[in-house]
């Protein structure tokens, strides 16, 4: 697995500015969060989606080619980490 947070900066108020995903061994997402400017979110699972928020069914691109594209600025970040921020928008939810 691997484990990632964009920041994407832009002035679009219906785009969210930070994108966390959890990426399989094939490069799929298989959970996501996105959090909007404003504090609102979205997030989704193979199993659900709220806010707006669905998984890709395209391959996610390398970090290297994702930030080769000067409005995003991707990190790799820990399962810790990605565990921490999933639990704090899913368990607001139940």
């Amino acid at each position: 697995m691997e484990y990632l947070k964009i920041s994407w900066l832009h002035r679009f108020e219906d785009q969210p500015i930070f994108l966390y995903s959890e990426i399989d061994n094939q490069r799929f997402e298989n959970r996501k969060i996105e959090i909007y400017e404003d504090g609102s979110f979205g997030i989704a699972n193979c199993n659900f989606h709220f806010g707006g928020t669905a998984l890709s069914d395209l391959v996610m691109p390398e970090i290297a080619d994702i930030s080769g594209d000067k409005q995003f600025f991707p990190e790799l970040i820990t399962q810790a980490e990605f565990e921490l921020i999933w639990n704090q928008y899913y368990y607001f939810l139940s």
